[in-house]
């Protein structure tokens, strides 16, 4: 690599071309001319002595030496981001800042009922929510990009540096349309949800939380018909409705549906079953994250 320096900032037009996979739109989203994108990408490239992006494909995509660099440039934007906030709230009121990743909103329900009191008693902590894909939460929390981690607790397994405290326990159930013939169920048993097509969440977004439910299906004594992987919830429950495949949820997910057009159904007997946990780094003595524990401790009257 030769002895060009990059500027952090504009690490963020790599970053939202891959997300838009358009120069046009990517200039559209900062403010810049087109030109300003394609200049930046070619100094990247130079700086990098690789080629990042296939222009010859439409839409544009990276290739796989720039998929490699838009992971760690997302990571180190992230931290850029985290650094700046916390000196924002430092400059403003010497504020203490607490940042706490999550995947989707069935995360941090637990967590919702708990805020106001620890809020009472913390006053000068700064919370940030911030949303990523469940395959990164663990990778983060390491990095150190944000404090606390609320997630599937498969997510955090092997991880010998991170504490967890468990915050929910449940079960997954299958989610049909009206038009699949398991609707009128009221729960349906292995034997049926296996012999009809199912829709999941790719493992590029979910990670091995993918894995897992391939081997809960296997202990369920089934090979899971794999129809279609898609990369978000509302892709999938598109596809739930469209296509009469089968989801997997959570039970405590709001589908946010009408029932007589989109229903959970429990399943009997699976070993289907998950456990939301909070997630730190062992060495994090941040006081904010153990007065966040005592805080939901307190609230739902766990020991320890």
């Amino acid at each position: 690599m030769g002895e060009n320096r990059i500027n952090i900032e504009k690490i963020k037009y790599y970053i939202d071309l891959v997300d838009c996979r358009s120069f046009t739109e990517t200039a559209k989203r900062n403010y810049v001319s087109q030109t300003t994108i394609s200049q930046t990408v070619a100094s990247l490239e130079e700086a990098f002595q690789i080629r990042l992006i296939n222009r010859k494909k439409t839409p544009i995509e990276p290739t796989e030496a720039g998929q490699l660099f838009y992971e760690e440039a997302l990571v180190l934007w992230k931290q850029y981001q985290s650094m700046q906030q916390k000196m924002r709230n430092f400059q403003a009121n010497q504020r203490e800042t607490l940042s706490i990743e999550y995947s989707a909103m069935t995360d941090i329900q637990t967590l919702l009922s708990v805020i106001p009191a620890f809020r009472k008693e913390n006053p000068l902590v700064e919370l940030n929510l911030n949303k990523v894909l469940l395959k990164n939460i663990s990778d983060y929390l390491v990095k150190g990009i944000y404090d606390v981690a609320i997630a599937f607790d498969s997510e955090f397994e092997g991880k010998q540096d991170i504490t967890t405290m468990p915050l929910y326990a449940g079960k997954y159930q299958a989610v049909v349309s009206a038009g699949h013939p398991l609707f009128a169920k009221e729960s349906v048993t292995l034997a049926e949800l296996y012999q009809h097509p199912l829709v999941m969440l790719d493992p590029s977004v979910i990670g091995a939380s993918y894995d897992l439910m391939l081997q809960h299906a296997q202990k369920d004594g089934y090979q899971p018909q794999i129809a279609k992987t898609v990369d978000d919830v509302e892709t999938e429950l598109f596809a739930i409705r469209t296509e009469n495949l089968i989801g997997f949820f959570p039970d405590n997910y709001n589908l946010n549906y009408p029932s007589d057009e989109i229903r959970m159904i429990p399943i009997e007997g699976s070993f289907h079953t998950f456990e939301i946990a909070l997630g730190y780094l062992s060495a994090n003595a941040k006081p904010a994250i153990q007065s966040l524990i005592r805080s939901i401790k307190i609230h739902y009257s766990i020991s320890g």
